[in-house]
């Protein structure tokens, strides 16, 4: 982060309330990247937009949208602006991009894990968090794709003693950040943001939140930086 950048986020800060202030900095605290959510062909926004929300509950900083079959859209009233927290990457620029997201997440040392119920025994709770982690979640018919699976490390379910075949995809999602975030807070892994970063979601959610942000970032830059 650059110091023009750091002074403006300053100067927004001027521009907010204390317990603003102190809500961002207490949120970030909690937020991570050592776990990252991948969902895949997500048909249903009510869906889509409950995981947004759970990701942003869980203090799960980082989702990635695979659009290779549909556009995952966002219900707002379900969501309840969880997407404006959070750091949302779409990915749909062809051949494949199932191949891409996944190939781009590890290269950057993630470790993918697809949650499905057909492929493994191995359970949620059996699933150690040593690594950065990508938790992939796929459609609600298809489930994870033949590409997905190809490219995970490996596969999980969550365990069920009903007759129903397998939770809700959001209820799943739900489960599986509750058992690993927890896992996380628990542990002695360095998961938390680095100062850069908790600066830059900083000013980023500043930005979203002060009214009027673009007059005021024309007025910043064209006074000489708050002068």
């Amino acid at each position: 982060m650059d110091e023009t950048s750091l002074e403006f986020l300053r100067y927004l800060q001027n521009m907010m309330t204390t317990a603003r202030r102190e809500r961002f900095e207490s949120i970030l605290e909690y937020r991570t990247r050592f776990l990252c959510v991948v969902l895949e062909n997500l048909t249903k926004p009510h869906n889509t937009s409950a995981v947004l929300r759970s990701c942003d509950c869980f203090g799960v900083q980082d989702v990635h949208l695979i659009e290779q079959d549909c556009e995952a859209k966002v219900n707002k009233e379900i969501s309840l602006g969880a997407h404006k927290w959070l750091t949302v990457q779409k990915w749909n620029q062809p051949p494949c991009p199932t191949t891409a997201c996944l190939t781009s997440l590890k290269q950057q040392g993630y470790r993918i894990v697809a949650a499905t119920p057909h492929e493994t025994q191995k359970s949620l709770y059996e699933l150690s968090i040593e690594t950065p982690t990508a938790l992939l979640f796929g459609s609600e018919k298809k489930g994870v794709s033949a590409e997905a699976l190809e490219l995970a490390d490996e596969c999980i379910t969550v365990p069920m003693v009903g007759f129903t075949e397998s939770f809700n995809l959001s209820v799943c999602a739900a489960l599986c950040l509750s058992e690993l975030t927890r896992k996380l807070h628990h542990s002695d892994l360095d998961w938390h943001l680095s100062k850069t970063e908790k600066k830059v979601l900083h000013l980023l959610w500043a930005r979203r939140t002060v009214p009027n942000i673009e007059a005021i970032e024309r007025r910043f830059f064209a006074t000489g930086f708050a002068k």
